[in-house]
């Protein structure tokens, strides 16, 4: 019994550590086929003709919407015053609606006296 038993942790204790020495064996080649892709991968963003063709793209971008730029400034050009125009119209309104404003105001607040007033006059005398 003893001898089967010793047997049986013989072959489990061999069997462990050949799946641990082939796990160990797989990690690295994976993880070595990872680190290449991401160093490959570094080394393309990091070369000459990739700077060389975002600048072409950038340049070629610039060139398309150059024309359509300098229109859009074109058609916004009368615009570019427009506080000049309205400065004196908003000024010229706020003198016409001043007076009205402060007689909205009088009558508001005459308003609240009367009905202060009747409400002190329906309370009972203390």
């Amino acid at each position: 019994m003893k001898v089967s038993l010793v047997a049986i942790l013989v072959v489990a204790l061999a069997i462990g550590s050949e799946s641990v020495s082939l796990v160990k064996r797989e990690a690295p080649a994976e993880f070595e086929v990872i680190a290449k892709y991401f160093q490959d991968l570094a080394d393309t963003f990091k070369a000459p003709e990739m700077a060389n063709k975002a600048m072409a793209y950038f340049e070629e971008s610039k060139a398309q919407f150059q024309p359509m730029v300098e229109k859009l400034q074109e058609q916004l050009k009368p615009f570019s015053n427009i506080e000049e125009h309205i400065k004196p119209l908003a000024t010229s309104v706020q003198s016409q609606v001043a007076p009205l404003s402060d007689m909205v105001q009088a009558q508001v607040q005459d308003m609240i006296k009367f009905i202060a007033e009747k409400t002190k006059e329906m309370l009972p005398p203390q």
